[in-house]
């Protein structure tokens, strides 16, 4: 339910993918920060490499760790390698999909693919 917004935009707000950008998605960017309602969920926003890059500036982070959005190999590196995407579950909802997991230690990331078969 959206009766925590900021719960419900962390849970489900996307990166955008630069291939989807256009001139008029670009001027909606401009205008909200970096920011676009999520037309592929129907529901939260999507988020520019920019709106990113000020989030991990702002708060003093180097990279973004997320997860709640199925990736074919797992996980999939984004936003000029700032962001991770994770999904631990194969085979979600019957896809071909892959699982994955994260280690961080010695303030370094590793993407670990999981054997689901």
């Amino acid at each position: 339910m959206e009766s925590n917004l900021l719960a419900w935009e962390v849970m489900w707000n996307d990166p955008i993918r630069q291939d989807d950008i256009d001139a008029s998605i670009e001027e909606q960017l401009a205008i909200n920060n970096g920011f676009i309602d999520n037309f592929a969920r129907g529901t939260a926003h999507m988020f520019s490499a920019e709106a990113l890059n000020d989030f991990l500036k702002k708060n003093d982070l180097s990279h973004v760790i997320r997860a709640h959005e199925m990736k074919a190999a797992g996980f999939q590196i984004q936003q000029h390698g700032r962001l991770l995407t994770v999904f631990s579950s194969s085979l979600y909802c019957g896809a071909s999909n892959e699982a994955a997991c994260v280690l961080v230690d010695n303030l370094k990331i590793r993407t670990i693919r999981l054997d689901t078969t």
